[in-house]
């Protein structure tokens, strides 16, 4: 039996290699972590859930009942900023938020799919006059 040095180093070279990539890989997946993960924001989470309630319950009424549209489009962002930075420090509301975008997703999804079955319903009973399937 011969014992062969240079593909033992090559071996050797290839499991070195490896295990450093993992490492490395496995430093940056934890350098990724979302604030809620790394840090106790329970106190933030409570404050701005009321402060996205005294808005959407209080504040944003009043906009409505005098007819003030900026007023009104300002709360309704004053909220969303409200509720993204809520979902970005507090896990459980931060699900809420990939929900929500999945939903909006496929609803996009279905309604690309539902343009495109209108225009190939309209090729097919104009004969192609209408111009085809072009997306």
């Amino acid at each position: 039996m011969k014992f062969c040095l240079g593909r033992l180093s090559i071996h050797l070279g290839i499991l070195v290699g490896f295990i450093l990539a993992m490492t490395l890989a496995a430093s940056v997946s934890t350098a990724k972590r979302l604030p809620s993960e790394t840090g106790n924001y329970r106190g933030q989470c409570r404050q701005l859930t009321k402060q996205i309630n005294h808005f959407e319950g209080t504040i944003l009424p009043l906009a409505i009942a005098r007819g003030n549209r900026k007023w009104e489009r300002a709360t309704n962002d004053q909220v969303a900023r409200l509720w993204n930075r809520r979902a970005d420090l507090c896990p459980e509301y931060g699900a809420d938020r990939t929900l929500i975008a999945r939903t909006r997703d496929q609803i996009r999804k279905f309604n690309k799919m539902m343009a495109l079955a209108g225009r190939a319903a309209l090729a097919f009973f104009t004969g192609g006059l209408s111009g085809g399937i072009v997306p």
